[in-house]
């Protein structure tokens, strides 16, 4: 179970483009800002939003659809990147994509958004063998690995993988502030709810680099777990479901080229998080090497959502391809309620 990383996109408060996003993350350049929303005590809520010269626009046809104002978001958000990551591909791939933590019942757009974009992107996605993971934070990591699963049974094959959310959602904003989990002078625990999207080609073992040979970014494996002592479950947080699907990483991945020496962790700023990567770094001491480099980005730009863990995969992929982080690199993501997720990638030796 392995592939390659190609051409990535990250759109988000700090950048609209993968390399922009990584120089801002790694300049120490946050986009937090007011917004015009306020919060029960009448002040605006920080946030970190993507320009709205950056989102992309529907067409005719979508716009005369009942879709909630989220749903037309997400497609402005993702429609760009996506076009932009898989621009270069030639022919339309099945996609692979983390979305909100949204049922299908309560928001049964979420099933047409493979179909969506496909008809935003002019082709770029094939609707047959594209899949949707709505888990949330977690979700992009776990279409990673539906991915790696798809490529391993046809290795010649080629898929887009990626995630978007955005929090900007007046009910979803009045939730979390009635529960104290948006940061602000009154909440020491919270976070910044933000918004992204990232995609990025994964290509099979079986597929040959075109064009210069450039260094190629490799995902070894994925691996996710269902925690039950979630953030609204009712069974102990004990923090071990991180620490489970890193277990099943490291039994697909096999050998590495040596021990974790990067980490682009999923925190957002909550306590909850840190006790979780905490269990997991404990347990799993040997994977890591004694000078490991942490990297948590979404104090630039906030929770991203669903796309987290596109943005931190995209990320990983660009640090190690230029020389700017050593490999290997572990990412993570955790989800508010049962799933965990997380993916080793290191830079080929072919």
């Amino acid at each position: 179970m392995s592939a390659f990383i190609g051409a990535s996109h990250v759109l988000c408060a700090i950048g609209n483009g993968t390399d922009q996003a990584w120089a801002s993350a790694r300049a120490g350049i946050g986009r937090i800002r007011s917004s015009h929303v306020m919060d029960r005590h009448f002040e605006p809520i920080q946030m970190g939003l993507v320009p709205e010269d950056a989102l992309g626009s529907l067409n005719e046809e979508l716009e005369k659809l009942p879709l909630p104002s989220r749903a037309r978001r997400l497609l402005r958000l993702a429609a760009p990147a996506l076009q932009a990551a898989g621009q270069d591909i030639g022919h339309p791939v099945p996609l692979f994509i983390g979305l909100p933590d949204l049922k299908p019942a309560d928001a049964p757009w979420i099933v047409h958004v493979p179909a969506y974009l496909q008809k935003l992107t002019n082709g770029v996605v094939e609707r047959q063998g594209s899949a949707i993971v709505p888990h949330g934070r977690a979700a992009g990591l776990m279409a990673l690995e539906l991915a790696l699963n798809a490529l391993d049974a046809d290795p010649s094959a080629t898929v887009i993988v990626g995630g978007v959310d955005t929090y900007l959602d007046l009910r979803l904003l009045a939730t979390l502030d009635g529960e104290q989990r948006i940061l602000g002078p009154r909440v020491m625990d919270g976070f910044i709810p933000g918004e992204g999207a990232a995609f990025y080609t994964l290509s099979g073992t079986g597929v040959t680099q075109v064009g210069p040979r450039a260094p190629r970014v490799v995902v070894h494996a994925a691996g996710s777990a269902m925690d039950p002592g979630h953030r609204y479950g009712t069974e102990p947080a004990k923090g071990e479901g991180l620490a489970r699907a890193m277990v099943e990483v490291r039994q697909r991945a096999g050998a590495l080229p040596g021990p974790v020496a990067t980490t682009f962790a999923g925190f957002n700023g909550e306590s909850f998080d840190a006790k979780m990567w905490g269990v997991a770094r404990l347990r799993h001491n040997d994977f890591f090497s004694p000078n490991m480099v942490i990297e948590h980005p979404a104090d630039k730009y906030g929770d991203a959502g669903a796309a987290t863990g596109a943005i931190l995969m995209s990320l990983a992929a660009k640090s190690l391809a230029s020389g700017a982080r050593p490999g290997p690199a572990l990412v993570w993501a955790a989800s508010d309620r049962e799933p965990r997720a997380c993916a080793v990638v290191s830079l080929s030796a072919n």
